[in-house]
């Protein structure tokens, strides 16, 4: 009778398991401040308004994601991001996600919108 001996290596990639979970539209996220402290970084909650691959665009002060008309903003927010468009891709790039806030309490009204690398942001609790 013959014996044989069977090896099995498994091969794991640590940085593929370090890959944070995507996002997803809706959800809800905080910006973490970049290493060199140079970009923008808000302690407002934002939402997930589109994630890579999805085209966006600004039209009688409605946000369209791949032509949905998204909604929970304000007109007039939405009328001051139609002003500034080098601030919103027509197309969400790979690793990206492009977010929004919006907050009115007691007449404060603080609003952020931009793109950032998934790896800047952590679900926000």
């Amino acid at each position: 009778m013959r014996m044989f001996a069977v090896s099995l290596a498994i091969v794991a990639s640590a940085t593929l398991y370090a890959q944070p979970a995507p996002f997803h539209r809706g959800d809800l996220v905080r910006v973490r401040p970049a290493a060199n402290g140079s970009d923008a970084t808000t302690a407002l909650v934002l939402r997930v308004v589109a994630v890579p691959g999805d085209r966006i665009r600004i039209g009688d002060a409605t946000l369209y994601v791949n032509d949905v008309p998204v909604s929970g903003f304000s007109h007039e927010f939405l009328t001051r991001v139609a002003q500034v468009p080098e601030r919103t891709p027509q197309v969400v790039p790979v690793g990206h996600c492009f977010v929004m806030g919006e907050q009115r309490t007691n007449q404060d009204i603080s609003e952020y919108w931009g793109q950032h690398s998934e790896l800047r942001l952590e679900r926000a609790q």
